[in-house]
């Protein structure tokens, strides 16, 4: 006699009803607290039936869906890939306070494998092993009990029929306060889990599939763009450094407490704008929305694939543009110009090790592109690696270590918020670093160039605020810690002469609020390219140049 226990035998029906049970108690934990989150203050006796309405209606949302899956030997790997995922994001969503959507699908598409690995901790693993792994043995363990078809079908269109009628019969009776509640806090549904992600991640693959299928040629932008005459004049170098995950919060330039800034604070000349904020919440929307020239408001996905962007526009007016890279890629927007991917995969440098190389790697060999006998205009885009978390730690050397304790560990989840933000802030000491090393480099070769730099960062961090981490949240509800970002600019001083900018006119400029939109008119007037489209209130130094040459870059208008 076996001293195994005999394996319960289950109908579809009532497996359904305990994976729906599962699913809504278990791995919607985020979605339970944003719900908790938005409720009237003052929670008390009067939020239980409110809660019951809204368990109710979430359970018979996943029966449905899970009624819909399909049957016989196509159910239970159904139901185990659904409860996988669910462990899946569930661990992302409660860990990090992050949204499945379908911004961070393509987020994590683009994600290099080093990136990836920092996430996929020991912490990580046990929580996916118990949370997904364990409950799917159960379902794969379990021996399915055959029923009629015709009662089958019957019991899955009922049973989430019936559990929509008892939704329905406690939010009647709460009407009003449901109907306020949903209308003002519509972006909870986003927490659902694991339906919002699968549908996000549907969304996803069609609009791949639909850029892969449909071939199209690019619009151009500004067709009109030209510059103006170069004979005679200095050849001018512009550094564009953009950041990651740096927020404006934690920059000493705009206000922070400690010392993040030490060597750019101490430049006279540095211009800082303390009120700038970026286009999306992730790299893979923000990086081509701030180079898309087609500002936040009005960008998409799909537009920016099907038109030229702003690199594309100088390199066609006749300036250098080359692109370098110590993050994950430029998105697709250095797709037609020189790019230089210089992160570990391609790079032997002393700044790499560990699979991964620190932003300083962005300056190696950056003298040879700036050699002042090459007469020619440049861009030199620098893709940095920043603050990218959640290992912080290994975005800087040990030098850099000014913030004690920090958290040294990828299981971010056992260290204080105290090390995480120590941590996080010694990235921002590095990245000055790097900065206050690239203007210097300038600086040296502006008795040859007329020379710029450029800093903004794609989007900021979330650091334990009301319990949010990381970014990537959608940009209607994301915090301002993940939305205000650091934007500063150094101009040499023959950069200066030679664009005649009033210098009261730019400390003034640097007081009013700026966007990632504005990248793309700024960079035309340094490069004095003159486009119908140019915006002179959008360009950072607009204001500051004389009447003459403000009409020049508006020429064709």
């Amino acid at each position: 006699m076996s001293c195994w226990p005999s394996r319960p035998r289950l109908s579809t029906v009532p497996l359904l009803l305990l994976v729906a049970t599962y699913l809504a108690v278990f791995q919607n934990a985020a979605f339970w607290h944003a719900v908790v989150r938005t409720l009237p203050a003052g929670p008390g006796d009067g939020h239980v039936g409110f809660l019951i309405g809204v368990g109710l209606t979430l359970f018979a949302l996943l029966l449905a869906a899970l009624s819909a899956l399909g049957s016989g030997p196509l159910l239970k790997p159904a139901l185990i890939a659904c409860v996988l995922i669910a462990a899946t994001c569930g661990h992302f969503m409660d860990r990090y306070g992050v949204v499945i959507d379908r911004s961070m699908i393509a987020n994590a598409a683009q994600t290099d494998a080093h990136e990836a690995g920092e996430l996929l901790t020991l912490h990580a693993a046990l929580d996916l092993l118990v949370r997904g792994v364990l409950p799917a043995l159960l379902i794969a363990w379990a021996p399915l009990r055959r029923v009629g078809w015709k009662r089958e079908l019957g019991q899955r269109v009922l049973l989430p029929l019936a559990a929509l009628a008892a939704a329905l019969v406690v939010v009647g009776a709460q009407y009003k306060d449901y109907a306020l509640w949903g209308r003002e806090h519509r972006d909870v549904r986003m927490y659902v889990n694991p339906t919002f992600p699968m549908y996000s991640a549907v969304r996803w693959w069609r609009d791949q599939d639909a850029s892969r299928r449909r071939p199209h040629a690019l619009a151009r932008l500004a067709p009109d763009a030209r510059r103006a005459a170069t004979i005679g004049r200095r050849p001018r170098v512009v550094l564009l450094v953009v950041g990651e995950t740096a927020r404006a919060a934690n920059f000493q330039l705009d206000g922070y407490a400690r010392p993040t800034n030490p060597r750019l604070s101490a430049l006279p000349d540095l211009l800082n704008f303390p009120d700038a904020t970026s286009c999306g919440t992730a790299t893979a929307i923000s990086v081509p929305c701030m180079f898309s020239g087609l500002g936040r408001a009005a960008y998409s996905r799909k537009a920016a694939e099907r038109s030229e962007n702003l690199l594309d526009v100088l390199a066609r007016t006749g300036v250098s543009v080359v692109w370098r890279d110590n993050d994950s890629g430029c998105k697709g927007v250095c797709g037609r110009v020189t790019t230089q991917d210089i992160s570990a995969r391609h790079s032997a440098s002393p700044a790499c090790a560990g699979g991964e190389c620190r932003d300083e790697v962005l300056l190696e060999g950056l003298q040879g592109l700036l050699a002042p006998g090459d007469r020619s205009d440049r861009l030199v885009v620098l893709h940095m690696k920043g603050s990218h978390g959640p290992a912080y730690y290994r975005r800087y050397p040990a030098a850099f270590r000014h913030f004690t304790p920090d958290c040294a560990r990828d299981d971010v989840q056992n260290c204080t918020r105290e090390e995480l933000v120590n941590a996080y802030d010694n990235t921002l000491v590095y990245t000055d670093h790097v900065l206050a090393e690239a203007i210097a480099l300038l600086r040296a070769r502006s008795d040859h160039q007329d020379t710029a730099l450029i800093y903004v960062s794609d989007h900021g961090e979330s650091l334990g605020e009301h319990g949010v981490y990381l970014h990537g949240l959608p940009y209607a509800f994301a915090p301002p810690e993940q939305k205000q970002v650091p934007l500063v600019a150094w101009l040499s001083d023959s950069m200066r002469r030679s664009d005649a900018l009033d210098g009261a006119c730019l400390t003034a400029a640097t007081r009013r609020p700026h966007s990632h939109d504005d990248l793309f008119d700024t960079l035309l007037g340094l490069f004095r390219v003159s486009a119908s489209r140019y915006r002179r209130d959008d360009d950072l130094f607009g204001a500051c140049r004389p009447a003459a040459a403000r009409r020049a870059l508006v020429a064709h208008r």
